[in-house]
């Protein structure tokens, strides 16, 4: 049985999120209640993606709630990442979560239909605004005989409520990897999350 915790050891003011579509087309975590926590950061690390890199694992003790996977905690300017939720006995729960960092992306489709005079013809059809958490996956340097192509694989791990394809273009839109991607592989199997493999290649 896990030790037992008083109330005066829930000493931090976390707020609980859920992903919600703001407008047409953009998704934004957005606070439904505050909910005292005992929060301990840990030196382990969290393995929130399946095919990327961990972050910092922080384990936390709240009140029994609705909560679900598809929720996320902010702790101040920490975003926790929610990676496993337990039944802790004595009316709590226990969460494991990553502390990450989610930037501002956008998602662009285009698809080629018949137009005028059976003409083929090219448009946007789908543009997505949400936040994402980004993890490292490799980074490959290669010089060729008359050029050198740099390619940055990340990957990009979403709420379900983000449906992408191979080949969409990705725009991270602030942070050290601020730029324009491709999807190349999505992995959507897990219940609570889909990660998307994104690549960046240019001449340099």
């Amino acid at each position: 049985m896990a030790e037992h915790i008083d109330a005066g050891k829930l000493d931090k003011p976390a707020q609980v999120l859920e992903l919600r579509e703001t407008a047409a087309g953009v998704w934004e975590w957005a606070p439904l209640r505050r909910a005292w926590a005992n929060i301990t950061f840990q030196a382990k690390s969290n393995l929130f993606s399946q095919v990327g890199v961990g972050a910092r694992d922080a384990a936390i003790v709240i009140r029994r709630q609705p909560l679900t996977l598809h929720n996320a905690l902010r702790l101040g300017e920490q975003h926790l990442f929610l990676t496993a939720i337990t039944d802790r006995g004595r009316g709590h729960l226990d969460v494991d979560a990553a502390v990450v960092e989610p930037v501002s992306c956008t998602a662009t489709r285009t698809e080629d239909t018949v137009g005028e005079n059976a003409q083929p013809v090219t448009g946007e059809t789908m543009r997505l605004t949400f936040p994402g958490v980004l993890a490292e996956k490799y980074a490959r340097y290669e010089r060729g005989e008359t050029h050198a192509e740099n390619e940055t694989s990340y990957v990009l791990v979403t709420s379900k409520a983000i449906i992408l394809k191979a080949g969409d273009l990705v725009t991270v839109q602030e942070g050290p990897a601020k730029g324009r991607y491709h999807v190349t592989v999505c992995h959507v199997l897990d219940a609570w999350k889909n990660e998307y493999e994104i690549m960046f290649s240019g001449d340099v």
